[in-house]
């Protein structure tokens, strides 16, 4: 019976080891940050200087049902008066070459409806993005 729990155990642990690291290499597989940095960021707001952007994780990559990888992603902004941020959450379908992005928060929201590329629960081709 010791044995049999022993064996159960480092069984568990040996399985949480692997689906921590295939959670890594998916996450890892596409730059979320830059993404939401360079594709993101511009199409709601097309004056803002990239150089001077930043992003970082509000929610870390994790995949969701149906093969959906999903992040939070905070970026911080200048805008002509003062400094702004923005929270989008970006879903990715990876094996359909698809994403799609929702802004949850954007202190500057002036530019919400104007977006060219990102619409509200509307999925969007990388490769039309110029994405690789």
């Amino acid at each position: 019976m010791r044995k049999t729990l022993l064996l159960f155990a480092l069984v568990l642990a040996f399985a949480v080891c692997i689906s921590g690291s295939a959670m890594a290499a998916v996450s890892s597989d596409f730059d979320f940050l830059r993404f939401a940095k360079e594709k993101v960021l511009p199409d709601f707001h097309p004056t803002v200087k990239l150089e001077d952007a930043t992003a970082e994780y509000d929610k870390e990559p994790a995949e969701k049902e149906d093969g959906v990888t999903s992040a939070r992603v905070r970026m911080f902004y200048k805008g002509w008066i003062r400094k702004h941020e923005m929270l989008s959450e970006i879903d990715l379908r990876p094996e359909a070459g698809l994403i799609k992005v929702t802004v949850l928060m954007d202190s500057n929201g002036t530019n919400l409806t104007g977006s060219k590329v990102f619409k509200e629960n509307t999925w969007v081709e990388l490769s039309s993005l110029e994405w690789e």
